[in-house]
């Protein structure tokens, strides 16, 4: 019995070692627990970041203005880009190792050295230096001191921003490119020094909004552009995800008919995009002829003089042009295809549902408008595996 014991005791201990092999992290010290996990391994993958001989990505270590000013231009394939010109810095020799990026990173308005020439490559990288970076690479409405002043109000240690950076910083706040570790969620700390792990947070949020709102000397010029369409106003930006958040309309066509007087709870239904649904920078969210299949989950048939019919639908799946099921992904400008994350587990769009107004009408046409209403909120995934300029 106990050569039985032993052999099954280490059979187990082989499976779990297998496991733990098969299963390992990119970095020894940088567990799926830590909040730099998705940002610092998706940038490890598109050759952003590097870690340590030992295996180690030290996430805890400061950053330099020269390697932060490397990840940036790696992180924009900028390497691939030509400049006709150059910006002289009087501590940036063209042996240096950093030099070429700097240049680059200088070209493309992303960096700035001193009035008197300049750059201090080995000095540590601060997080608004980082912010002030993140922002000179995307197109951003404009604001005034006095509305950065409002929108950081609500951070104790606001006025430690140095003037030069407090309407990027506040930009950064409105556009949800901020990161604050955790235990540090309600301060900016503006002038510490900026750890490996919140440069690969920052850059993570860079590179999904640049790839929709270049800066102007980033731009891609072949981007297309959807200029028509229903513009989803209270859409935003969380980071490297779209919110279409809960409580917004959204349009659709029903493509039956409805009897409310005929229709029971159960009865299936096609709903269909009838336009591009975009937000307010026309990044297409919805494309048009998306569908959605659902049911109807209630119906009140009218009274006779007072003709007050309900009828409640609720979608269940998305749809692609042939009827098949194909799940919570949609599709989204370019070839970018973003997720919808799944709402408790669901692997559905659930929880998007109609309540119609107690109305004369006992029908719903063909290609009639219904306005679904967003019980809970769709995140729309911005990164794809590849960076997308």
């Amino acid at each position: 019995m106990k050569k039985i014991f032993k052999f099954f005791a280490v059979l187990i201990c082989a499976l779990a070692l297998n496991f733990n092999t098969a299963f390992a992290d990119t970095f020894n010290d940088l567990p799926p627990s830590h909040w730099a996990y998705e940002a610092v391994e998706y940038l490890y993958e598109n050759g952003v970041v590097v870690g340590y001989p030992d295996g180690s990505y030290k996430a805890d270590n400061n950053v330099t203005r020269a390697e932060f000013c490397s990840m940036v231009v790696s992180a924009l394939r900028l390497r691939e880009k030509t400049i006709d010109s150059i910006r002289e810095f009087k501590d940036v020799a063209d042996w240096y190792w950093a030099y070429n990026d700097i240049q680059l990173a200088s070209f493309f308005d992303l960096v700035k050295g001193t009035p008197d020439g300049y750059f201090f490559p080995t000095n540590t990288v601060s997080r608004v230096e980082v912010l002030s970076v993140v922002l000179n690479s995307l197109t951003t409405n404009d604001m005034t001191q006095d509305e950065a002043l409002a929108i950081l109000a609500k951070y104790p240690d606001a006025n430690e921003v140095p003037l030069w950076g407090l309407v990027k910083t506040a930009k950064a706040v409105q556009n949800g490119l901020m990161y604050n570790t955790p235990g540090h969620e309600h301060t900016l700390e503006p002038n510490r020094p900026a750890t490996r792990g919140e440069v690969a947070m920052f850059i993570y949020n860079m590179m999904a909004q640049v790839s929709i709102r270049p800066s102007e000397k980033l731009a891609d010029k072949k981007r297309p552009v959807i200029k028509d369409g229903y513009v989803v106003e209270n859409a935003y930006f969380d980071g490297d995800e779209i919110v279409i958040p809960a409580g917004t309309i959204l349009p659709l066509g029903v493509m039956e008919c409805i009897n409310v007087q005929k229709a029971k709870p159960g009865d299936p239904f096609v709903a269909r995009a009838l336009v591009n649904f975009v937000d307010k920078d026309r990044l297409l969210l919805i494309p048009i002829g998306t569908q959605f299949s659902g049911k109807v989950v209630k119906t009140k048939k009218p009274l006779r003089f007072f003709k007050n019919a309900y009828i409640a639908l609720q979608t269940e799946s998305v749809l692609d042009k042939d009827g098949n099921v194909v799940g919570p992904a949609l599709a989204t400008l370019g070839q970018k295809e973003p997720e919808i994350r799944l709402i408790r587990g669901c692997p559905h769009l659930t929880k998007v549902r109609y309540y119609g107004t107690r109305t004369q009408k006992m029908w719903i046409h063909k290609s009639q408008r219904v306005d679904f209403v967003l019980q809970e909120p769709i995140r729309i995934k911005i990164l794809e595996n590849q960076f997308i300029q």
